[in-house]
């Protein structure tokens, strides 16, 4: 199966009725199996939303239906991750809309921005994003350094 990764970063606007014209640069990324939806959740930053194709959601959940329904730990994570999600169709325009409960999780009232994470997006409010960005000390160069690598490029012996 053939598959787009998601990339690059998008600035986009609410509309009066909380509509979102998700960018056509984001929309050619989508395969036909994820039929025009995506499911909105909250982020594991706990300030900022995930934003899967339907395909990709479907594929996710299937492999969190084989997690140990007995564990506490695993209940609690798929009843705040599952739990919060929103199903958007987007329209014949590209638009699709949020409920407020989906904008407060990420503190978004009218702009917001639409970064491409490979396999999903993630959705942020501008001002929460630079204050991440800038309170994680976030730097490429320090984090290529931190993250090993080594199994992506180097096979075993070489």
């Amino acid at each position: 199966m053939a598959f787009m990764d998601f990339a690059g970063t998008f600035h986009c606007v609410l509309d009066n009725k909380n509509r979102v014209n998700i960018p056509s640069g984001i929309r050619k990324m989508f395969l036909p199996q994820a039929e025009e939806t995506i499911v909105f959740t909250r982020g594991f930053e706990d300030i900022n939303l995930y934003a899967y194709p339907l395909d990709e959601w479907q594929r996710l959940t299937k492999k969190l239906r084989t997690l140990n329904p007995f564990d506490k730990q695993t209940r609690n994570f798929i009843r705040l991750f599952a739990g919060s999600a929103h199903i958007a169709t987007m329209d014949t325009q590209g638009r699709v809309k949020l409920p407020e409960r989906i904008l407060e999780i990420a503190g978004i009232e009218k702009e917001l921005i639409i970064i491409g994470s490979l396999s999903k997006l993630e959705v942020w409010s501008p001002e929460r994003y630079d204050t991440y960005i800038k309170d994680e000390n976030l730097s490429l160069p320090e984090l290529s350094e931190k993250i090993s690598f080594t199994d992506m490029f180097f096979d075993e012996g070489s």
